[in-house]
């Protein structure tokens, strides 16, 4: 179990994508968490980078 929260401090007022990639929420750090919880290193494995949407 990986808990994934927002940070306890202010964010400042920007897009909703903007937010979430500054709190480290967004698509590309939550598949590197999930990533990392499995033990596996996002360039390690550049095919399963690509598949879940993660920039090379």
């Amino acid at each position: 179990f990986r808990p994934m929260t927002l940070p306890d401090r202010f964010i400042d007022h920007n897009t909703q994508d903007a937010q979430y990639r500054e709190a480290g929420l967004d698509a590309t750090a939550i598949a590197a968490t999930a990533l990392h919880a499995l033990g596996l290193e996002e360039s390690a494995h550049p095919q399963l980078k690509a598949t879940i949407g993660l920039k090379a």
